[in-house]
């Protein structure tokens, strides 16, 4: 199969983002109270009597895929001093993509105060092609958290209604409500990979007995829903972790010290790319030239494709895909009499740095005196696609840093270009989805700009409007990526006859 090598450089990046979102440890906070029959939030079901005193825990887990081991998990909870705790996980993947193998390492150390309630965490993740920090502490009232690689780190700041936990003290809390199956409990939680606060939902499903790796275990069940991923815990009554089952098929089982960092597979790699690709029963001819396209929808996450209009549009299992015309004449740069939910598409958010001085001085340089934004916008794309060497990257996509270093894949063009978008006074936001090569449709991500209406641009194929055969599945920067989670290996298209 010769899988076309600009795409085959995009699909890793993807699937770890939605692998780390939903399997790594994150931040949360409490929830409003629920109305009658609505989920109860986590802190409320749990501040009745009987929550047992917090134990130290050292705990060591084998990491598995399809009955291989790929890797190990270690999670320690101990006394900081008198008054507080600290945590801390760390973890370590065999990966591949295509072949190639990835080892990425992740961690996350934290300290709280004897409540759990957050001071501070450093967060990050190592691979081949990056490493990747956040650390933030709080005064109860703010979170300030920075992030991005040593030396060149952006901020963030975040207003707290409430303090802020860490969901490892949640699930013993589950426990100690002694809630009944089917009880449905709630919390939001802080992300330091996506810079994002969502809603998580967790299922009690009842007790069960698992074969631990010292003997068989009483455990509670639980499901936890998060970005539409879902993951199962089994948990003992004393608040430890028995066994775990995150997405992309990985399962996290209790282990020791001396056997969880032996063992792994080297030769049994799971390939996310291979892993993340969306199957298609049929052969699409030049592809990149495609104007039209009609798909029929299967799978378990076929209703989360999202209509997007004109270009994009749905009626049940049947999606029509439309290469959009740009508008002419197009409207005046700056452009500033866009609806306001588009204007909000002219700032600078994490990883789409607008405001940064060296993106600002290109947009400039680049659009000069053009006020036909459609003409800017072209400038803009034609130089990313010039001026970019595309290569394999594993990273955190960032615009700042794909400037500096002048390298990545579909990512880091598709941030750098909507950050220049957005620095030229052009709305711009990032899609994510999948593009056809060779057979199947694998992951890849692009530029929209608003012109009058929005219209897809390609900084890698160097297209504006974009082949037909662009499927969006996520509107938003890598910070809303990890939502692919819930559709990476539930989707399903097939040709329903509609292509030219």
């Amino acid at each position: 199969m010769t899988i076309d090598r600009r795409l085959r450089r995009n699909a890793l990046t993807a699937a770890v983002l939605a692998l780390w979102a939903a399997m790594l440890v994150e931040v949360a906070r409490r929830q409003r109270a629920a109305a009658p029959g609505e989920a109860i939030p986590l802190e409320e079901a749990a501040q009745g009597e009987g929550f047992p005193s917090p134990v130290e825990r050292d705990e060591w887990f084998d990491v598995r895929h399809e009955g291989h081991k790929v890797g190990w998990a270690h999670r320690v909870l101990e006394r900081d001093d008198a008054s507080g705790w600290r945590m801390r996980e760390d973890s370590s993947f065999s990966l591949a993509m295509l072949g190639t193998p990835q080892t990425v390492r992740s961690s996350i150390h934290a300290h709280t105060d004897e409540s759990f309630a957050l001071r501070d965490f450093e967060f990050g993740i190592v691979s081949p092609a990056m490493r990747f920090r956040a650390k933030g502490s709080t005064d109860g009232k703010r979170l300030h958290v920075t992030y991005g690689p040593e030396g060149r780190e952006s901020s963030a700041d975040f207003d707290l209604a409430e303090p802020i936990h860490l969901p490892a003290t949640l699930r013993p809390r589950v426990i100690s409500s002694r809630p009944e199956p089917g009880t449905r409990l709630t919390a939001t939680v802080f992300s330091p990979l996506t810079m994002r606060n969502e809603p998580m939902t967790i299922v009690v499903e009842g007790r069960e007995t698992v074969d631990g790796h010292t003997g068989p275990v009483e455990t509670t069940r639980i499901l936890e829903e998060h970005q539409g991923a879902k993951a199962r815990a089994w948990i003992a009554d004393d608040g430890s972790v028995v066994r775990e089952e995150g997405t992309l098929g990985f399962l996290m089982e209790r282990s020791d010290a001396a056997s969880a960092r032996t063992g792994i597979e080297q030769d049994h790699p799971p390939d996310l790319a291979l892993e993340s690709r969306i199957p298609f029963a049929g052969e699409i001819a030049d592809p990149r030239r495609l104007a039209r396209l009609e798909l029929l929808l299967g799978g378990p996450a076929a209703e989360l494709v999202p209509s997007s209009p004109p270009r994009q549009s749905r009626e049940g299992d049947l999606l029509r895909v439309v290469r959009e015309r740009v508008p002419s004449p197009a409207p005046s740069r700056p452009i500033v009499d866009a609806p306001p939910e588009v204007a909000e598409e002219l700032d600078p958010s994490p990883f789409i740095e607008s405001d940064d001085p060296s993106i600002v001085g290109l947009a400039r340089s680049l659009s000069g005196g053009e006020t036909d934004a459609a003409v800017a916008a072209q400038k803009l794309l034609e130089w990313v696609n010039e001026n970019m060497t595309q290569e394999p990257s594993l990273t955190i996509p960032s615009a700042r840093e794909a400037l500096r270093d002048r390298r990545g894949d579909c990512n880091e063009h598709a941030v750098l270009l909507a950050a220049l978008g957005r620095a030229a006074g052009i709305p711009s936001r990032v899609a994510a989805g999948a593009m056809y090569a060779d057979g199947a449709f694998l992951y890849h991500a692009w530029t929209e700009f608003w012109l009058g209406s929005w219209v897809s641009a390609d900084a890698v194929f160097r297209q504006m409007p974009v082949d037909a055969t662009h499927v969006k599945l996520v509107e938003g920067g890598p910070e809303r990526h990890g939502e692919l989670a819930r559709i990476i290996g539930r989707l399903e298209f097939a040709p329903a006859g509609g292509t030219r």
